[in-house]
């Protein structure tokens, strides 16, 4: 028996704050790259994004109109209609132009988003002015204050400003932005490799064959990749391990080999007879840093750390156990590994009486919905047992309840951890 082995036989279960505290202590955030911009979506910016030019970059006209001066109309109204000569015609697209000095009274006719030109103040919108049958000259009957209706040059970005933090998540809204202010590429995290495993020689992979006697269909593989796919990672189907042992240790290896980032199994990690996965991780030099959580459902999680820099979560096999596993520890450790808080609790009021295991964290399947008031409020849904998969249908999210408490009175509020973890 090695040192590692010595030491997993003294492992003890743990309390889950300790089992977070061990996660972090034992990750440190991973390395950048940069990145096509086109790329960059769901991704977290490992450096500030500065504006490299003004948004708008010249000032142009929010309205269709006519460019003019306001002090020609200050006396302007619909009884009392000024009349301006026609100076040009500006398009959004067209380069900027500049009034003729030598000419006043006059007016420019311009469309929306083009830019002003050079000698007007301001702009007065269509539907307040007639343009003449002569079409040289313009009836005005509204008095614009000066810069009315014109978009100034910088009043959306200005060069050199930080308008994106490090450690941001890019969404769609930053796309926008990047996109607008010309950004070729972005400095992001890069996106960790993550291999899932199933084991276990009860599951079927393929839903066209039928079942025989002992058999189920495996959901952890379809729900864990689908659930990984909304992250800023690279997850894959490592395969499906009917209990070979030795077949399981080729397969591990192999993703050590390679420097994968982070493996998940699911299943093989309790106490039975072909729970190999501990004494796999073992043989193989990797050190187990807890092995059994206080947490129901979801006790026998497991965590451990190859020599080259790989994580190793082993999942108990009941899907809402893995579900668990995967929220709130292998997301933890994405956490420290990209700098950005993924899972953030929400306060809400619960909607019933709650009886829960004292000396556990205690996590429920949940709906949570917003009253007339604005309030959210979240309901635990019947069904909790860890082989129930019939209320994650429903479900949006998940009630934690600390070790030290037994009961929950109606209206208390309480955390509600949302299933979508990368949104904000």
């Amino acid at each position: 028996m090695n040192n590692n082995q010595e030491n997993y036989t003294q492992h003890y279960m743990i309390e889950f704050k300790e089992a977070q505290r061990l996660i972090e202590e034992h990750a440190s955030e991973i390395g950048n790259e940069t990145v096509d911009w086109q790329k960059s979506l769901n991704r977290v910016l490992a450096e500030p994004i500065v504006a490299p030019m003004s948004i708008p970059n010249f000032d142009n006209t929010a309205m269709d109109g006519y460019a003019v001066n306001s002090v020609d109309l200050k006396d302007a109204s619909p009884s009392n209609p000024i009349t301006l000569e026609i100076a040009g015609l500006t398009a959004a697209g067209d380069p900027a132009n500049s009034k003729d000095e030598s000419r006043v009274m006059t007016a420019w006719k311009i469309m929306t988003g083009a830019p002003v030109p050079l000698g007007y103040d301001s702009i007065i919108p269509v539907e307040n002015t007639k343009q003449l049958d002569s079409k040289n000259s313009v009836d005005c009957f509204s008095s614009p204050m000066p810069g009315a209706h014109i978009r100034k040059s910088g009043e959306d970005f200005v060069k050199g400003e930080v308008v994106m933090e490090k450690s941001q998540r890019v969404g769609a809204n930053q796309i926008m932005a990047i996109a607008a202010l010309g950004i070729t590429n972005c400095e992001l995290k890069e996106k960790p490799k993550i291999a899932v495993f199933s084991t276990g020689k009860e599951l079927v992979d393929d839903p066209n064959k039928e079942l025989l006697p002992g058999q189920i269909r495996n959901s952890n593989m379809p729900f864990i990749l689908s659930y990984l796919s909304a992250l800023p990672v690279e997850a894959f189907n490592a395969g499906t391990n009917y209990d070979d042992v030795n077949e399981y240790e080729k397969a591990l290896k192999k993703q050590l080999d390679s420097g994968t980032k982070i493996i998940i199994s699911t299943g093989a990690v309790s106490m039975g007879d072909f729970d190999f996965i501990p004494k796999t991780i073992i043989k193989l030099g990797g050190k187990i840093i807890f092995h059994k959580c206080k947490i129901k459902p979801g006790k026998p999680i497991l965590f451990a750390k190859f020599d080259n820099g790989s994580f190793y979560f082993g999942l108990p096999g009941n899907p809402i156990s893995a579900t668990i596993g995967l929220h709130f520890f292998v997301v933890s450790l994405l956490e420290k590994l990209l700098g950005y808080q993924l899972n953030k609790p929400l306060p809400a009021e619960l909607d019933g009486h709650l009886s829960t295991k004292v000396g556990f964290r205690n996590i429920l399947k949940a709906v949570a919905s917003i009253d007339t008031n604005g309030k959210m409020i979240v309901k635990a849904l019947q069904g909790q047992e860890s082989f129930r998969i019939n209320p994650m249908i429903v479900a949006n999210g998940w009630i934690v309840i600390d070790e030290s408490t037994a009961n929950v009175d109606n209206r208390t509020l309480v955390n509600f951890f949302p299933n979508d973890v990368f949104t904000n």
